[in-house]
């Protein structure tokens, strides 16, 4: 049986296999003839091709384009076994070293990386000795090796999340590989086209992942690139393409093109045999895609991916596909399909203690709480606890008081401990300025609010959500979607009617825009008519022909059971909030315009001001006023407020009380998210610094104090 490599050869492989010597072709083909000719898979065919022909011909002058394609096909199939065995045959491989670190990367392990980029990063004299010759088989493995060092150091920085060093490293890389793809331009190597291609998709991704889209999708659509990127020969890369491209689009707001962007990177498949969990992704990034407008594609296209992973060894992306199964059937109220897959994911967890991530025992946490099993949930609360002691970053911190303060809300109700662990949840997003994740939090906290007034009717209750209401509001930002102001205008419709204001209901409802949304036409409906009632019934007061005011079942429903109209105004409120927070794809907060900030001492000094206006202002005659207020609402009250705000003219104090001895104040021309939730977290970190240091609050800190520097220094981190 005779055959070209053509016929057995991966295609981007081909033009480089091509380029290796004679007899290392045929020996390499004549394995693959002899022992794995009836494998389906090129790829997996030719990986074992090239294992038998490194471990057979140990101790001969091996080509390093050998090792190369060995270890690309290898990680590229997730065979990191192979590797790491194969080092043992050839233990100062710099090829097979270079790609036991990418394995590592991609694990979050990061130790030898300088080491092996140093081994195989070319100087700029020896490169350009390279690119002013003719191909040649180790000349071109130094350019891959080369090219990949760089590729390599972007993904390092980009997982670390310092996304500052990453531009520097595309500057060098970029000229570099226009360079090279002239150089191989007469060979056509395919491979290096590729390589090419994938140095521009992980900068696309880089740009995404730190939230500068306009850049992306530029960068992405240059017509040099888009040269580039149509030259992909590989099913695998042109997949690939198709889905950093689809992923740009759905972030950038353009799902339709996205959606179709995926669905054709995912007809590719086809022409790619095994490489399950790589294809899992891409149904995964679908039902993402379709999470918010189809609950029917979404489950589909997570159980597509869960069944490609079944045939695999992959248990990260199982875990991940079973805790997003998880919530998808909590959402649709189906607790036995969420139990089923949750004990599922349990079970893989128990067996796997390595798969427990902070995240991933959050999520347990979480929906086990959800379920009712409770003792699961405080299992993995703990483990929660215990992840993040060895892992705190702030997204960590954050997650877990997210997760405690559901805990203390579902399991062991406490609303005192809930609502600590919501707002330290909370400012934890608010520090990485997360704020598509903050304005979760912030929903959560809103729903507190109003699940404590329905409990006991306290007013405080319902005025603390309507302060939420407005920081959800500015949070969300310039958000001018007709959907957005229908349903802001409806909760705060709703909360007026609670207080009896008929006059700025109506106002407010006839305010909203036409709007295409059902949900939220139904909602605006459901106002109108309960705001009708309310008037009527307030008109009839004692009348008893006022219960027999609609037909409509809502309005029946109201005129039979005096607790049912504030039922339903809280029911179309929070299913308002609901629409609301599902709106935005990114959140873009109204920024504070913050003019003047001020410490005051228990006594009414001001002990540091710092100003940000221009505008005039005698401190300290509004220190004494600010401790006015304060002092007469607790004398008036018996209460001392945590937090207030003062509207004079045109600006606004905001104040936060810090501890027994401090108050913070701003003045601000808006009273919004971005001024409060500095206004909290300035006051949260001068807490935490006095807990480590005494310091006499007694009179005006001066600029040499430890205390004044750090001010400055946390000021102009948080607000400048």
């Amino acid at each position: 049986m005779s055959f070209e490599a053509k016929d057995i050869i991966p295609i981007e492989y081909q033009s480089i296999f091509n380029i290796i010597s004679p007899l290392e072709k045929s020996g390499i083909l004549k394995i693959i003839k002899t022992d794995f000719v009836d494998l389906k898979d090129n790829y997996e065919k030719y990986l074992l091709g090239l294992q038998k022909y490194l471990e057979k011909y140990k101790g001969d002058d091996i080509s390093s384009i050998v090792f190369i394609m060995f270890s690309q096909i290898a990680t590229d199939l997730q065979k990191d076994n192979l590797i790491i065995e194969m080092l043992e045959f050839y233990p100062n491989s710099p090829e097979l070293k270079f790609y036991k670190i990418l394995q590592d990367v991609n694990k979050g392990i990061f130790d030898g990386i300088d080491e092996v980029i140093n081994i195989i990063r070319l100087n700029d004299a020896d490169r350009n000795t390279i690119l002013t010759r003719l191909v040649a088989a180790d000349k071109l493995a130094k350019i891959i090796l080369d090219l990949q060092s760089f590729s390599l150091e972007m993904m390092f920085y980009s997982l670390k999340q310092e996304f500052q060093k990453v531009p520097d490293i595309y500057e060098k890389v970029e000229p570099i590989c226009r360079r090279v793809l002239k150089w191989v331009q007469e060979k056509e190597i395919i491979y290096i086209t590729e390589l090419a291609s994938r140095i521009i998709t992980q900068q696309t991704q880089f740009l995404m992942t730190s939230k500068n889209l306009d850049s992306a999708i530029a960068y992405f659509e240059k017509p040099e690139n888009q040269e580039v990127l149509n030259m992909c020969k590989s099913a695998v890369m042109k997949a690939n393409v198709l889905h950093v491209a689809a992923m740009l689009y759905y972030q950038a707001g353009q799902p339709t093109k996205a959606v179709k962007r995926l669905e054709k990177a995912i007809k590719l498949h086809k022409k790619v045999h095994s490489r399950n969990s790589w294809k899992s992704t891409f149904y995964h990034n679908l039902a993402y895609m379709h999470s918010l407008t189809s609950p029917e594609k979404c489950l589909d296209a997570y159980h597509k991916a869960l069944e490609l992973l079944e045939s695999t060894e992959d248990l990260q992306s199982i875990a991940s596909t079973l805790s997003n199964l998880i919530g998808l059937y909590q959402q649709a109220n189906k607790k036995a399909d969420a139990r089923k897959y949750l004990m599922q994911l349990v079970e893989i967890l128990e067996s796997s203690e390595d798969l427990i991530t902070p995240f991933r025992a959050y999520a347990v946490s979480s929906n086990a709480l959800a379920l009712d099993e409770n003792l699961l949930a405080k299992k993995y609360l703990t483990k929660l606890e215990e992840k993040v002691g060895e892992q705190p970053t702030l997204f960590n911190k954050a997650i877990l008081a997210g997760a405690k303060m559901g805990f203390y809300l579902g399991a062991q109700i406490n609303s005192e401990e809930a609502y600590m662990w919501g707002e330290e949840c909370l400012y934890n997003f608010n520090k990485q300025k997360d704020y598509l994740n903050a304005l979760g939090s912030l929903f959560n906290l809103t729903e507190m609010d109003l699940g404590f007034y329905k409990l006991t009717g306290k007013e405080r209750f319902l005025k603390s959500a309507r302060k939420r209401f407005n920081e959800l509001f500015t949070l969300i930002g310039a958000l001018d979607l007709p959907e957005f102001i229908a349903a802001k205008n409806i909760i705060l419709a709703g909360y007026e009617l609670l207080n009896k204001n008929f006059d700025k209901v109506a106002s407010l409802l006839e305010k909203i825009p036409e709007i295409k949304s059902d949900s939220i036409r139904r909602n605006k409906e459901m106002m109108e008519q309960l705001l009708e009632f309310s008037k009527k019934s307030m008109d009839a007061e004692d009348d008893a022909e006022s219960a027999d005011i609609s037909s409509e079942a809502i309005i029946n429903e109201i005129a039979n059971n005096k607790d049912a109209q504030q039922v339903f105004i809280m029911y179309i409120i929070e299913k308002s909030l609901q629409e609301l927070v599902s709106l935005p794809q990114q959140v873009d907060p109204i920024k504070a315009d913050i003019k003047l900030m001020l410490l005051i001492n228990s006594a009414g000094l001001t002990i540091y001001t710092k100003v940000f206006d221009v505008q005039k202002m005698n401190q300290q005659l509004i220190s004494n006023f600010i401790s006015a207020i304060d002092s007469f609402g607790k004398q008036l009250f018996g209460t001392t407020e945590s937090y207030f705000s003062i509207s004079r003219g045109n600006n606004i104090i905001l104040f936060q009380k810090v501890n027994e001895d401090l108050d913070l104040a701003f003045i601000v021309s808006q009273e919004n998210y971005d001024s409060i939730m500095k206004l909290n977290t300035l006051s949260k970190e001068i807490v935490q610094y006095l807990s480590e240091e005494k310091i006499e609050l007694n009179k005006v800190l001066n600029e040499s104090q430890p205390f004044y520097k750090w001010l400055q220094k946390e000021i102009d981190e948080l607000i400048m």
